[in-house]
């Protein structure tokens, strides 16, 4: 509720409570002249000091309650006139260059909108509003006008407030403000409008006018900013992540090289001068690093071999389609997750071992258990020991099983993901569109100085932490009704 229909109530309440002791007094003076009319013709003067006394009695009364009257109206135009002030607005960019004089001429516009919701005017605590305008500094295609509202502190006490009507510097850094709007003119970007999955989320509708992501979009014939990703787009997409890897691939393999032997052996002879144990363990450490690198580059071949086979599946599954098809939106085939289980299903299968692995492994454990067995029964400690190892080292080989057996289903998992990933992306409808992108024609950039598209936002800075304080739950309705009574198609006029 406004200034002015708060002093109207009081304004009625007051008014009638004083005709009410008016009338009273009114009747009791006259009642008591009517009574006393013989006998203070009879007495004195001096005896009718009591009907004076108690009409200058009331009297006073009754102005006493103009002065709250008064004193109500002012306080209630007080309470709720919370706009301090407007501080001095701020520009960034070159908001005064005649290229931008459109943009300068729909910001000015858009602000006078805004100071006529008396929502906006009305917030729950006292603040100072501040506005800023900004235009692209490189070309005169966008502008932003952001209108911010600062109460005295900031949550943690900090006061931001500064002179008369100021703002101090650090304000927006502190996230002083309880409250912004933000009116873009053809100043676009994905991020306002989409995800991670790039679709672009509706949120409602306001003014009659859609909302996606929090933002509402005004534009002629209610264009919007973005189009469906094309079968093209998802597979360049595929095809330079595959051309990527493989290049990474390559890189890596060309910077592991095996340690210097000459450099080995020097340092080695260094060392063993003060240190001969710890001589001895560089060696040993050095000749397990050289024969790791020379088994990894025995497998070098099979890896490039598999990453080029993910790179050329790729090119061949771009080249079934026609330039036609190419150009339609991407749809995702397997729209009910059903090809993926069966996909992960044919993975996990793969990590188990054959038949014959399984056969290899038993008969290697078996043969290991009669070692043990046979140190156990040895009475020569030294062939205890040996038969310990030769044990040891046979259950290693089962690992080794293992390990090759896993490598070798990581890349025929890597395979079949391939496939499902290429196979399921295919030209389809705008309806089943996979995901979005922003469009490259709109707005026109050949036509910089016409407002093309506006996208509006009300938003608050309010820390996680502090969200949920009544103080917050109020400001928060208060953008809610802000955000409803803004102006939704006088902005719409602003379009070129």
């Amino acid at each position: 509720m406004g200034a002015q229909a708060h002093a109207l109530i009081a304004l009625s309440h007051i008014a009638s409570f004083s005709h009410l002791v008016l009338d009273s007094t009114v009747c009791g003076v006259l009642v008591n002249c009517s009574k006393r009319r013989v006998s203070t013709v009879s007495n004195s003067e001096g005896q009718s000091a009591p009907t004076s006394l108690s009409l200058l009695i009331h009297l006073m009364v009754f102005h006493f309650l103009l002065v709250v009257l008064l004193t109500t109206i002012g306080a209630t135009t007080v309470v709720h006139a919370q706009v301090q002030c407007w501080a001095p607005r701020q520009n960034e960019g070159s908001v005064t260059d005649n290229r931008r004089a459109r943009h300068l001429k729909a910001m000015r516009a858009a602000e006078t909108i805004l100071k006529q919701s008396q929502e906006f005017l009305d917030p729950p605590v006292p603040v100072r509003m501040r506005t800023t305008m900004v235009t692209n500094r490189h070309e005169p295609i966008n502008s932003r006008l952001i209108v911010r509202a600062y109460p005295e502190q900031t949550s943690v006490g900090i006061g931001i407030w500064k002179g008369e009507c100021g703002i101090a510097p650090e304000a927006d850094r502190l996230s002083g403000s309880i409250g912004r709007i933000s009116i873009f003119f053809n100043h676009l970007s994905k991020d306002m409008f989409m995800g991670q999955d790039e679709f672009p989320k509706r949120t409602g509708t306001m003014g009659g006018y859609s909302e996606y992501n929090g933002w509402v979009v005004i534009s002629k014939n209610d264009r919007l900013p973005w189009i469906p990703q094309t079968l093209s787009d998802r597979l360049d997409r595929v095809g330079a992540a595959r051309e990527r890897a493989l290049a990474d691939w390559r890189n890596a393999k060309a910077s592991r090289k095996a340690p210097d032997q000459a450099m080995i052996d020097q340092t080695a002879a260094l060392r063993r001068k003060t240190d001969p144990a710890g001589a001895d363990q560089y060696v040993e450490n050095m000749r397990r690093l050289t024969v790791d690198i020379q088994a990894a580059k025995a497998k070098d071949a099979v890896r490039e071999a598999h990453l080029a086979k993910l790179l050329n599946e790729y090119r061949a599954y771009r080249a079934s389609f026609t330039a036609q098809q190419l150009a339609m939106p991407a749809v995702w085939a397997d729209t009910d997750g059903s090809a993926r289980k069966a996909m992960e299903a044919q993975v996990d299968e793969l990590r188990e071992l054959s038949v014959d692995e399984q056969g290899r492994v038993g008969d290697i454990r078996e043969h290991s258990r009669g070692l043990e067995r046979e140190a156990a029964a040895s009475v020569n400690e030294a062939e205890e020991r040996r038969l310990r190892m030769q044990a040891r080292d046979l259950l290693q080989g089962v690992d080794q099983i293992r390990k090759e057996h896993l490598e070798r289903a990581a890349l025929e998992g890597e395979t079949l993901r391939g496939v499902y990933e290429l196979t399921n992306l295919k030209p389809g409808s705008v309806e089943q569109a996979l995901a979005y992108k922003m469009d490259p024609t709109f707005p026109n950039r050949n036509q910089p100085a016409k407002i093309q598209v506006i996208a509006v936002s009300v938003s608050a800075l309010t820390d996680e932490d502090v969200s949920q304080r009544p103080e917050y739950v109020a400001r928060k309705a208060w953008l809610e009704r802000v955000k409803a009574s803004i102006d939704y198609a006088s902005l719409e006029a602003l379009l070129d």
